[in-house]
């Protein structure tokens, strides 16, 4: 695809997303999310492959489906309100209507099943917009929805995303999959967190992308796409260090920096009188860190013997654009346990 049109419809992606966060009224922030839709499914498309297609064509029914029903949604409280004001009127249904598309947009259980479907179908380059920046918009809905109902509508949702998220990656041999399974368990944690305090969940967001698009960059530049292909990483061992401490910090295994996005949100539920949400963020927390852990195995112990002197290049010839973006993001991952008492100033 053309630089140019490149250029122009991730700025049109951004713009679609920067018009959701600085609206207060229902209509800027629907065109917004049309906006962002739209600017992607060119970006999605440029795969030409029938499995890029498919994912293409389910992530835009999906997605105007969640807009129409925010739209309904928006026009029932303009009816029974007088306004477009976010602020929802009192009446459950439009508080059920505007949650179950916000819920669908996110790709939280019960209304996961697209997003691994979706993301199993694209490149890692497209899957790190779908389960990164994507995610933005909705969440920032959320933390503007100032209501009862919506709030106990996604803590259970966030709930179930915790369990299913951690469950549906058990079974999977797709990296693409398993990160897709790891994404929904991960905005549970996230959009739970948020209605005990916002500023903590933008810091575990902000964690949660920076370790995503590690791993997404990664796998990227050396060809994973399954449990299968891992053993190609081992010809690079920078790339498989980071790569397994990435993992582990996304499983949340301590001393690393994905700690913070378990520990942080547990202590802010213990805080807050909360203590029946624990058990389930703890039980999906353990399931998931079994299936890191299987990765991890398989990276590491699928090393067949050969002359270790090959396996040490001193430095990368061909230095890329995302190996760079990898050395920039490693620290922040690896070392991230260090932020933790920053984390603990927005309690």
């Amino acid at each position: 695809m053309n630089r140019t049109v490149v250029i122009f419809l991730l700025t049109t992606l951004i713009s679609g997303t920067l018009l959701v966060v600085t609206s207060k009224h229902w209509f800027p922030i629907w065109l917004g999310l049309e906006l962002s839709t739209l600017s992607l499914l060119p970006l999605l498309s440029f795969n030409t492959w029938s499995r890029g297609t498919e994912a293409t064509l389910k992530y835009f029914l999906v997605q105007a489906f969640s807009a129409a029903l925010l739209l309904n949604g928006a026009t029932l409280n303009l009816w029974i309100s007088g306004n477009w004001e976010i602020t929802l009127s009192s009446e459950p249904i439009v508080h059920s209507i505007i949650t179950l598309a916000l819920v669908i947009k996110l790709g939280l259980a019960p209304c996961h099943f697209w997003f691994p479907d979706v993301l199993s179908g694209l490149t890692f380059n497209n899957g790190i917009i779908i389960a990164c920046w994507q995610k933005i918009a909705p969440l920032f809905l959320i933390t503007n929805l100032n209501s009862l109902i919506v709030s106990e509508l996604i803590i259970i949702c966030s709930i179930l995303s915790v369990i299913i998220g951690a469950w549906g990656g058990l079974n999977q041999i797709s990296i693409r999959k398993i990160l897709a399974y790891s994404s929904i368990g991960h905005m549970g944690w996230i959009s739970c967190t948020i209605f005990f305090s916002i500023e903590t969940a933008i810091l575990l967001f902000t964690f949660y992308i920076l370790n995503n698009v590690l791993i997404f960059c990664i796998c990227n530049t050396n060809n994973l796409y399954s449990l299968s292909s891992l053993s190609k990483i081992n010809s690079n061992p920078t790339s498989a260090i980071l790569f397994i401490l990435a993992l582990l910090s996304l499983g949340g295994l301590p001393p690393l920096g994905g700690f913070i996005n378990k520990l942080v949100p547990l202590s802010i539920f213990t805080l807050n009188n909360s203590l029946f949400i624990i058990p389930f963020f703890i039980i999906g927390s353990l399931i998931s860190l079994y299936f890191y852990l299987r990765i991890t195995f398989n990276t590491s112990l699928t090393l067949f013997p050969q002359n270790s002197l090959s396996l040490l290049p001193i430095r990368s010839t061909n230095p890329t654009k995302q190996t760079l973006i990898i050395s920039a993001l490693a620290p922040l991952t690896i070392w991230g346990l260090l932020l933790i008492p920053s984390f603990y100033l927005f309690i």
